[in-house]
């Protein structure tokens, strides 16, 4: 029997839900070799470095006033998580580092933002 999986998502940033047309999210460990001369002429060491979180966002730009002003998002809690609450991952401390608009012929609307988080936390419901 095949198993469900999450198939979309909901953005909800400081509590409200927005119509999100896609996200990605990147977390980078910190983690990296530790280069040394030795005669097997192969890394031997790691280290632990900065945690990151970087955010990948479009969501659709409504006719008439937006009620976010995207371009100034500064320490918002951004969630991710299914319609059925099953899964929930939550960004704390989230900025705006870049915000463009995409506009197609089929009529679609973009607005593409790129952002940055201090923390994560994965919640299981």
């Amino acid at each position: 029997m095949a198993e469900e999986a999450v198939g979309s998502i909901v953005l909800i940033v400081d509590g409200k839900e927005y119509d999100c047309a896609s996200c990605e999210t990147q977390k980078q460990t910190g983690r990296r070799p530790v280069p040394t001369m030795n005669r097997e002429r192969r890394n031997k060491y790691r280290t632990s470095g900065v945690k990151s979180y970087t955010l990948n966002a479009a969501v659709i730009i409504p006719d008439g006033k937006d009620t976010v002003d995207w371009d100034n998002i500064v320490d918002a809690r951004i969630s991710i998580e299914s319609p059925t609450g099953g899964f929930r991952e939550t960004y704390i401390d989230c900025s705006t580092s870049e915000v463009s608009e995409s506009y197609s012929v089929e009529g679609e609307t973009r607005r593409n933002l790129s952002m940055f988080a201090l923390d994560m936390l994965k919640e299981s419901m």
